[in-house]
């Protein structure tokens, strides 16, 4: 059920936006799979935590397609205040961060 889910989201993805935010988000999963795996099992810190929220969006594409976490079940308090801090920030900044190259110079 979550794969169909995953598969019409990136065809939804692909209608609205075209190829390009299709293989960035790829990308994306690929990089994180490599630089972020969250292992179930592991109790993990702040570090982790900003680690873990930079790569939110892809680890949550991720969770769709397969049995992946994109938030650790075991953690300290400055994982989560540190996870939800990068997660706000760079969400935001990946939903409008191509507005700021569209300014006008003179």
């Amino acid at each position: 059920m979550l794969t169909t889910i995953f598969y019409i989201l990136l065809f939804i993805l692909y209608i609205i936006f075209g190829y390009r935010l299709i293989i960035q988000l790829l990308l994306w999963m690929l990089i994180s799979y490599w630089l972020c795996d969250i292992t179930p099992n592991e109790t993990y810190s702040w570090y982790s935590g900003i680690w873990h929220g930079m790569f939110f969006v892809p680890n949550f594409l991720r969770s769709l397609h397969s049995n992946t976490l994109y938030k650790a079940e075991y953690y300290t308090t400055a994982y989560n205040i540190w996870w939800w801090l990068s997660t706000i920030v760079l969400t935001i900044s990946f939903i409008f961060g191509e507005k700021g190259n569209n300014r006008y110079y003179r």
